[in-house]
């Protein structure tokens, strides 16, 4: 009857959008031609940054909080803020002059420039909808302009930034979308991000830059004490470094995702993506394709190995995890990902040992897993 049509209805509703979530919410729309693209007679970008400076969020406090209710959450937001402001003005001052805002603009600016045949300018991005009804009437009049300016598409870019999380890990990402003047019609639109984690077959991912999330799984009360502290050494050298990489990997994998390039960091970054969002046979592709063009590249074939081993492929993943660890002996997440293979996916715990060891030896955190699965029976 009506009862069991709308339960059906319900159910099928909240299947397909949990799987969404699941899918981290930024599954990829791609309908476009990237030589058509490349080509394009009068193309357009926009880049878009809501923040001024560096992002950080690393007190967990009101995540942990939220879990409480309203009045919990509120208070844990007060005490976040405080933490977190202090840790943002501890990295100011080791940055000094630097700006990541400006470099993260520039670079993108840069790439985006390099990869199209014809001039691509860069326009103001899509503003507020004050004025207007509504949002879509906002962008109806934009592209209305555009169309009257003369451009054939516009490629539209928000830039986010930060660290994130009780253990500091920095990340850069790109929204991007690209839209065919002419028609209206969104042609590509992705989300990806570039992480400063590494990939181990028992991560437990959960969005660092997600803040507004309760923290059910893991709740806790004080950061890392490295998480900030690891950024402001020698006046936010190892920041500057690996924020130039982060901003470099996101853009390669947005102009690698459009079709425009092909490099290994684009490739790379894109494996990493489709793992964490529980997408094993892309991020696998990914990274194969990324050995082609870089064999050299360690994090590419540990990527691949975490992937194989979601993947319930224990024998390849073991075969790339042996051949791993030969060619990059003192590679910390290769030990301990080929200790996984041994004793959690072929139950062998004496060949697992000495590769756990070693992985500990080399900076791992012990894990209660695989030392349990190393127990003599």
């Amino acid at each position: 009857g009506y009862f069991m049509r709308f339960t059906i209805l319900y159910v099928t509703v909240f299947v397909c959008s949990a799987g969404l979530i699941l899918a981290g919410c930024s599954a990829a729309r791609h309908r476009h031609d990237p030589e058509q693209v490349r080509n394009t007679p009068r193309p357009a970008y926009s880049l878009h940054m809501q923040q001024t400076d560096m992002v950080v969020a690393v007190s967990p406090v009101r995540q942990t909080m939220q879990i409480g209710g309203r009045i919990p959450a509120v208070l844990g937001a007060g005490v976040s803020a405080v933490q977190d402001n202090r840790h943002a003005v501890a990295l100011r001052e080791a940055v000094g002059e630097y700006d990541p805002g400006e470099v993260f603009k520039e670079r993108t600016t840069q790439a985006v420039e390099d990869h199209f045949a014809n001039e691509i300018t860069r326009i103001l991005p899509q503003g507020t909808s004050a004025g207007f009804a509504n949002a879509r009437e906002a962008r109806a009049a934009r592209l209305a302009g555009l169309r009257r300016t003369g451009y054939d598409m516009v490629l539209d870019l928000d830039l986010t930034f930060g660290i994130y999380g009780p253990e500091g890990i920095l990340a850069a990402q790109i929204a991007g979308t690209l839209t065919d003047v002419p028609s209206g019609r969104v042609q590509w639109r992705n989300e990806i991000a570039w992480y400063s984690t590494e990939l181990f077959a028992d991560i437990r991912w959960r969005d660092p830059m997600e803040r507004m999330v309760p923290n059910y799984f893991s709740p806790r009360f004080s950061s890392d004490r490295d998480a900030v502290d690891q950024w402001t050494r020698e006046d936010g050298k190892h920041l500057r470094t690996t924020f130039e990489e982060a901003v470099d990997g996101v853009t390669a994998a947005i102009l690698t995702d459009l079709g425009l390039q092909e490099t290994p960091e684009g490739l790379y970054t894109l494996g990493v993506h489709h793992l964490l969002n529980g997408r094993e046979p892309e991020a696998a592709a990914a990274f194969v394709r990324t050995l082609e063009l870089a064999p050299e590249m360690y994090a590419a074939r540990n990527g691949l190995v975490v992937a194989l081993i979601r993947d319930d492929q224990a024998d390849t993943a073991l075969t790339h995890a042996k051949k791993l660890v030969e060619a990059a002996p003192d590679y910390m997440p290769g030990h301990y990902n080929l200790a996984w293979c041994y004793a959690v996916e072929k139950n062998a715990p004496e060949k697992a040992r000495p590769h756990y060891e070693r992985a500990v030896a080399l900076g791992a955190s012990p894990s209660r897993r695989l030392e349990r699965a190393m127990r003599p029976n």
